[in-house]
């Protein structure tokens, strides 16, 4: 005589699975969406330069997309070395003093 076993897993356990390819689909979504975004961000701040800096920098105006397609996600993380340029803000009052 023989005695069969069966071991029971409880439901929490058997849905986790579901749970854990839930939450991967989500986070490859997030970064998928974060990368994007950076990559905009890039091909805009390299737009934005002057056609004399990007000869350069080596890349001509109408290779940009191309270029930061090729760019590895740490390079897409890049910030511009320059600081902003100050904002001259002058207001109607600075103007009635002058005249």
């Amino acid at each position: 005589m023989s005695t069969y076993i069966k071991q029971r897993t409880p439901e929490r356990t058997a849905q986790r699975p579901v749970e854990v390819k839930k939450l991967n689909l989500l986070l490859r979504w997030w970064h998928s969406a974060v990368q994007n975004w950076q990559r905009r961000k890039m091909i805009a701040a390299l737009a934005a330069l002057d056609d004399h800096i990007l000869r350069d920098i080596g890349i001509p105006r109408g290779e940009i997309e191309r270029v930061v397609d090729g760019f590895d996600p740490r390079e897409l993380q890049m910030q511009p070395v320059a600081p902003e340029p100050e904002k001259q803000d002058t207001s109607y009052a600075e103007f009635r003093r002058a005249a």
